[in-house]
């Protein structure tokens, strides 16, 4: 992989877990699909980023 991705994985990791938070909440408070599939689908991003799968 390039170099420059090794550097912005761990930003990237750093700015997702506060987005989960924000929508966890945001889907708690008021639920509709979109809200639960951004829920899910930055759920996958964070797991991927910290397993090291991108």
């Amino acid at each position: 992989m390039q170099r420059w991705w090794f550097k912005i994985r761990i930003t990237i990791r750093a700015v997702l877990f506060p987005l989960i938070c924000v929508q966890f909440i945001r889907t708690l408070l008021l639920p509709n699909p979109l809200d639960v599939f951004f829920l899910f689908a930055f759920f996958l991003l964070y797991l991927g980023f910290l397993f090291d799968m991108y």
